[in-house]
């Protein structure tokens, strides 16, 4: 049973990312995510064990990336992310959808453009004119609270860097804290 001090009070973990972290197009080209950080505002455990989770868009802190053609690379969210952290006997379990925004910075113009990106701990693929992309991530390890979240998505055909590729995006970090 839950106790009644756990009530209606919301935890809110930031995941900071490691040097593992990136986003890569087909492995053509690879960005570092190192040193970004995305917090989870969870909510209440549920019967079953579960704790929703949301991400708005100003929880999501990742630096401007430079592109070898001078050009910066910012990305964000569209909007309020939300998901679920499921328990299992082997780690917990993080499921969510964003829409992902990446902005290309090209002097003083911006063009920005919106993906839908299912993320998880689980296994991510997308493909590609017939060339695909495959992640496996790894459940919260609990007391440490590392994490590999992976979502994967195709890149637009008039996007950059790899326009047109399957994408794959790696959150490797830890939770200061967990409900």
């Amino acid at each position: 049973m839950l106790s009644a001090s756990r009530g209606g009070a919301e935890t809110v973990g930031t995941l900071t990312l490691d040097a593992l972290s990136f986003v890569s197009f087909q492995d053509k080209q690879v960005l570092s995510l190192s040193g970004s950080t995305i917090r989870f505002h969870f909510g209440k455990a549920q019967l079953d064990g579960s704790v929703p989770f949301t991400i708005a868009p100003s929880d999501v802190s990742i630096p401007e990336i430079s592109l070898a053609g001078g050009e910066m690379l910012r990305y964000g969210l569209a909007s309020t992310a939300s998901g679920l952290l499921r328990p299992s006997a082997t780690g917990q379990i993080v499921e969510f959808n964003a829409t992902v925004t990446a902005t290309l910075i090209e002097g003083k113009d911006e063009s920005t453009l919106a993906y839908s990106v299912p993320f998880t701990t689980e296994v991510a693929a997308a493909s590609s004119d017939g060339k695909s992309v495959h992640v496996t991530g790894a459940r919260i390890v609990p007391g440490v609270r590392y994490t590999q979240v992976v979502g994967a998505t195709v890149n637009k055909a008039n996007a950059v860097p790899e326009p047109g590729t399957a994408v794959y995006t790696v959150l490797s970090g830890s939770f200061d804290q967990l409900p």
